[in-house]
């Protein structure tokens, strides 16, 4: 008997920690489904991102330069392949490549655009790559919150 009632409120506390996470990530449900419609690619090959795929994730209890303990929407290339791309188009951005700058301001126009649909200024949307040293930390191309642009959009 004791075992049965161990069970259930094994099950209980489960399902009560899984409901409430996926109701701390349902606030940002429409803001993700924006930047899923955003980053699909469009008639203009120039510049869209060749049929990249994007991972979505929400990181809560963030803590950096722009937010305190709050969620941050990351984006992210899916595939290897196209982290090494953005990685590329990112540097040559940086050495003055104006095709490349004018991906890269693509991609900080629609974090922008999108982020000032964020619930609160506590919050962020950081399009990133995975870097490819071992660390395998994220290195950001556009980073926003709610009423700023953490990286400034130079077009």
């Amino acid at each position: 008997m004791k075992k049965i009632i161990l069970w259930s409120l094994t099950f209980l506390v489960i399902l009560t920690l899984s409901s409430c996470s996926k109701n701390k990530n349902s606030k940002y449900d429409s803001v993700i489904s924006d930047l899923k419609s955003e980053l699909a690619v469009k008639g203009d090959s120039k510049l869209t991102f060749d049929n990249y795929e994007w991972s979505y994730k929400v990181v809560h209890n963030v803590t950096n330069a722009d937010i305190s303990k709050g969620d941050m929407i990351e984006v992210y290339p899916k595939k290897e392949r196209d982290s090494k791309r953005l990685f590329n188009i990112n540097i040559d951005s940086q050495m003055g490549d104006s095709y490349a700058q004018s991906k890269i301001i693509v991609l900080q126009k629609i974090v922008s655009k999108i982020a000032k649909k964020l619930p609160n200024d506590n919050s962020e949307i950081t399009l990133c790559f995975k870097s490819q040293q071992k660390s395998k930390r994220i290195v950001s191309v556009a980073r926003s919150l709610k009423s700023m642009d953490a990286f400034p959009i130079n077009d």
